[in-house]
């Protein structure tokens, strides 16, 4: 390009003359569109200042041949309506009307809030007079009865017959779907049986009371690592039947369902808990972890946890630490309706609403709503929650407070949203309670706390003490295969910690985990089957 000819470009005016031939060979474009496009580009400037944001979006001809009008509303109208795009054509062909419509928000909180004036609903606990706590046979049976015999009530004959059948099952499939070496070890599999299931979990358990860096150890000649794993089984066999240790039937694969693999071990454990023990007023929820390093696609990460990676599982607990109703997290969930804390809550503790019980949860789960979705079961809600959920009262939120002050709110459905300061602000919702503050000696300082967290401490701590006695003495190891990891932590942790408790109150005992974990063992690794 030459001097004259960017002179030329300079002084022009850029006018573009729409007369001239600039529709790259596109056959749908003519004069008229030109125009049309000209005359919208002045009138469009009127409303550039009350648009927040602008929406391309591409019509063919036939789309833009029948408006006639486009018609645009303030935003500034009503502060609770939004600018969207609406389009609406007659079924007549005839004309068409384009215009910003305004639609309602539909988070629009109606609740009235009034300063808390001590209005609490009071639920009647267990109106129906049904079974609560512990099985009253279990007093007469099994008043002089052993951990075994307790650990069994979870763990029944049938929950081991049928690992039997499926480990059996697969350890066929795997010989016949492989092209094995004469070596192999799986060429000496013999079918397992329920004793030596039996004895299998005895030295899991076993291996947890006496920690070694490898399973091959627990064989070794060696007198720094003597045990007395090889009067019991072999270590080939061992590790033969870990290895072929099945939960459910592989050649019944169901691919919408990510937890196939478990079976039904941890159902069976739930309901033969429940058989055992209902609870008494106090319901807890929570999450817990399972370590898992592997690969696997629902793998959670959770900070505030000891083992940061692993597998999720949603708890409902009752005191003083037994685990009734068990959730295995396999991935996002999603609902229009709500949220998945309060879905959850609402799955797992359904067979225990209607009865005036008092649910703790923590605030990942805690809601207005829920509270009072709650309040229809006859069931209270006590825990934290985040300060910013939308439905929390305004002038509770942005309350300024000082050390030991309080700020509290409550709803025309009688839900309470509590604010008090301590080293921070910690944000309460109950339905059970008002804002009455509690002394307590910490350290020889008299504090004021409200009762609502003194009372949420306190029912938060059965799921806090199950996740500490399952910790001791844990017999899991790092494995590759996620289900044998979750089903074995149902078997050798939750199932114990369950079964301790029912022995310590049938028998009117206080033995520690370690001990009656010690005593598994010795019952569990006997040759002969037990009754």
């Amino acid at each position: 390009m030459n001097e004259e000819t960017i002179e030329e470009m300079l002084d022009s005016s850029f006018d573009f003359d729409f007369s001239s031939d600039d529709s790259d060979n596109n056959p749908n474009w003519d004069a008229k569109n030109a125009e049309i496009m000209s005359t919208s580009s002045t009138s469009s400037k009127q409303y550039i200042n009350n648009v927040r944001h602008v929406n391309v979006v591409s019509l063919d001809e036939g789309e833009l041949s029948g408006v006639d009008e486009i018609v645009h509303s303030d935003e500034n109208d009503d502060p609770n309506f939004d600018m969207v795009s609406h389009v609406s054509a007659s079924s007549d062909g005839g004309s068409t009307t384009i215009s910003s419509r305004i639609r309602p928000n539909m988070n629009i909180d109606v609740r009235q809030w009034r300063e808390d004036d001590n209005v609490i609903d009071d639920f009647v606990f267990n109106p129906h007079d049904t079974n609560a706590g512990i099985n009253p046979d279990l007093f007469d049976t099994l008043m002089h009865g052993t951990p075994l015999d307790f650990y069994t009530l979870i763990v029944n004959d049938e929950i081991i017959n049928k690992i039997v059948i499926e480990t059996n099952k697969f350890a066929a499939q795997q010989k016949a779907s492989k092209s094995l070496s004469p070596f192999a070890r799986i060429n000496k599999w013999f079918d397992t049986d329920e004793t030596e299931i039996k004895q299998l979990f005895g030295l899991l358990i076993w291996t947890g009371l006496v920690s070694l860096p490898s399973y091959e150890l627990y064989w070794s000649n060696s007198d720094i690592f003597a045990t007395n794993f090889g009067l019991v089984m072999s270590r080939n066999r061992f590790e033969i039947l870990l290895q072929m240790l099945h939960f459910s039937d592989n050649s019944a694969t169901d691919n919408t369902n990510h937890l196939y693999k478990l079976g039904t071990v941890m159902e069976d454990i739930m309901l033969n808990s429940n058989n055992c023990m209902q609870p008494l007023e106090h319901l807890c929820i929570d999450e817990s972890l399972v370590k898992f390093m592997g690969r696997l696609s629902f793998k959670q990460y959770i900070k505030n946890k000891r083992d940061r990676f692993g597998i999720k599982e949603f708890k409902l607990c009752i005191p003083p630490c037994d685990t009734i109703a068990l959730k295995v997290y396999a991935g996002k969930e999603a609902s229009t309706e709500e949220s998945v804390g309060a879905k959850i809550v609402m799955e797992l503790g359904n067979p225990y609403f209607d009865c005036g019980r008092t649910l703790f949860v923590d605030n990942w789960y805690s809601s207005v709503e829920l509270a009072e979705k709650l309040k229809t079961r006859q069931t209270h809600l006590v825990g934290t929650i985040r300060s910013n959920r939308k439905s929390n009262p305004k002038q509770v939120v942005k309350k300024k407070l000082k050390k030991e002050e309080v700020e509290s709110m409550r709803s025309d459905s009688n839900v309470l949203v509590l604010k008090w300061k301590d080293k921070r602000d910690l944000y309460m919702i109950s339905t059970k309670h008002n804002s009455e503050m509690v002394e307590q000696h910490i350290k020889g300082k008299i504090i004021k706390k409200p009762k609502v967290v003194i009372d949420y401490n306190t029912g938060k701590a059965s799921i806090d003490l199950s996740d500490q006695m399952s910790s001791y003495s844990n017999p899991l190891r790092r494995s590759l295969k996620w289900y044998r990891k979750i089903a074995l932590d149902g078997l050798l942790n939750i199932a114990v910690v369950n079964s301790l408790v029912l022995f310590n109150k049938v028998v009117n005992s206080n033995m520690s985990i370690t001990n009656f974990r010690t005593s598994l063992v010795e019952q569990l690794i006997k040759k002969k089957p037990f009754l």
